[in-house]
């Protein structure tokens, strides 16, 4: 797995995230609801974590990777993605800023969000990253062709239900990332933290 600069704004969105077309035109998005019977998605929570494995598939195969997500609501989100016992990056986001560590390239980003929305089509900050991750379709970019579905909902309390599959798709490419995702805890904090290396290099715009 290989990132350029520009890439990383898809890998900081996260590999997850790489489906994203940069050039695509403003069209209406297709939000695909789970037919799954449910419980309410889960809220009145301060914070959530789980892990999860995720395909991302393209014209150039599938790849594989592993990720952690911590989010405090409304505060903060950490991601770690990893694969085949490396890890690739570590990004930390908060309403005001990103922090994101490739461990591939030695690079790191530590700024807001104005640079990104210089190459994505669409308004991204902390809200769409939560939305993102958290299943809160309400919050997600409208106006794109992207689709986002969140399936097989599980109680993770006695009032509220989580997702364990999410299927995130950009219409104009076909490339598509399918995850499963596991060991979903509300309420209980999470590591935050993220260290830049000393001999890292900063990406620059």
């Amino acid at each position: 797995m290989k990132y350029s600069r520009i890439n990383f704004v898809l890998a900081f969105l996260i590999s997850l995230m790489s489906m994203m077309d940069l050039n695509a035109q403003n069209t209406d998005s297709l939000v695909v609801a789970s037919d799954t019977i449910m419980l309410p998605m889960a809220s009145g929570y301060d914070w959530i974590t789980y892990r999860g494995k995720a395909d991302i598939i393209d014209t150039g195969g599938t790849r594989t990777c592993n990720f952690y997500m911590v989010n405090r609501t409304d505060s903060i989100l950490y991601l770690n993605i990893h694969a085949y016992g490396i890890e690739v990056m570590r990004a930390v986001f908060t309403p005001d800023s990103i922090i994101y560590v490739n461990k591939l390239t030695s690079q790191y980003y530590k700024g807001t969000y104005a640079p990104i929305a210089a190459f994505l089509p669409f308004f991204v900050d902390f809200q769409t990253v939560q939305a993102l991750f958290n299943g809160d379709t309400e919050r997600l970019p409208s106006h794109q062709r992207l689709s986002f579905e969140y399936a097989n909902f599980v109680p993770v309390d006695s009032t509220n239900s989580f997702f364990t599959e999410f299927t995130f798709k950009e219409l104009n490419r076909v490339i598509e990332v399918r995850g499963k995702i596991k060991v979903i805890r509300l309420n209980v904090p999470g590591v935050t933290s993220i260290k830049i290396p000393d001999k890292f290099e900063p990406i620059t715009f």
